[in-house]
């Protein structure tokens, strides 16, 4: 299960040279959706062999604002191997696009598939950009779970995972020229009651969205939105927000969001897309 986790988790420049192929032109571009295991909506109790079979926020989103969507994330995908489209990463390019598929079908890396993407589809009113997490899960493989270890190494991996967000923006805002909403989708912490783990999750947010604000991105508030459907236990497996693999009592969970979970994400998404980009 460990190595499940790992493979599947939140789970550069020469690589941007791909030209990345999507797959067919929609009429209505309208949300693209990037990012890693969370975006994708990948959930280890399902089948991985056909892509339809994980639904989630960006599904959710899409239909809440009636557009369609273009979801490119990628299990496993870590900012750098966004960017470069070769790991180190958790798996992304390990598995896919083969054996297992994506939502959408393209070569080289998610970023120049992005660039490419909003370049030929100026339909797109909406960009959500959720990265990092496995940046978070590689260290603490390295570190063996140990605290101390994680705690002194995250400076440099968010230094690093800053340095990534802002190749990242740059490409969506000055390669691309894209001029509408993205939303800078963050992490939620699994034990609301461990200070460890919500200052960790927090300082990774805090990274992200200051990042986010540079490129004048909105942040979706996804740590507070689980931290309130959570109650009173403070525990989201608990609360149904994660996929269970055991129902206990108590119940044990998947790092992934289950559906009600990707609710909570919709919600704190929606929360902060401007009325003027929706397609009303």
């Amino acid at each position: 299960m460990k190595r499940l986790v790992r493979l599947f988790a939140i789970g550069i420049a020469a690589a941007m040279a791909l030209v990345a192929a999507p797959a067919s032109a929609e009429r209505d571009a309208g949300y693209l959706a990037l990012g890693d295991s969370y975006a994708f909506a990948y959930s280890p109790i399902l089948n991985p062999t056909n892509a339809a079979n994980f639904v989630g926020y960006p599904d959710f989103v899409s239909r809440a604002l009636d557009m369609s969507v273009t979801n490119a994330a990628c299990p496993g995908e870590t900012s750098g191997s966004m960017i470069s489209g070769t790991p180190p990463d958790n798996g992304c390019h390990e598995f896919y696009p083969s054996p297992l598929p994506r939502h959408v079908a393209y070569t080289g890396s998610q970023l120049a598939f992005a660039v490419n993407f909003l370049r030929t589809h100026r339909d797109v009113k909406l960009v959500t950009l959720q990265i990092g997490g496995n940046d978070l899960l590689r260290l603490e493989a390295a570190c063996g779970g140990n605290a101390g270890c994680v705690i002194s190494g995250l400076p440099a991996v968010e230094a690093q995972l800053a340095a990534n967000l802002s190749t990242i923006y740059q490409a969506l805002r000055d390669q691309a020229h894209y001029r509408h909403t993205i939303v800078e989708v963050s992490y939620f912490a699994f034990n609301y009651n461990d200070p460890n783990t919500v200052a960790i999750v927090t300082s990774l947010d805090s990274v992200e969205a200051a990042v986010a604000a540079r490129y004048h991105a909105r942040v979706a508030n996804v740590l507070g939105a689980f931290a309130a459907a959570s109650a009173p236990t403070g525990v989201p497996c608990f609360a149904g927000l994660q996929v269970v693999l055991n129902p206990g009592p108590p119940p044990t969970c998947d790092i992934h969001p289950s559906l009600a979970g990707h609710r909570v994400y919709t919600k704190a998404i929606l929360a902060v897309v401007p009325r003027g980009e929706r397609e009303d």
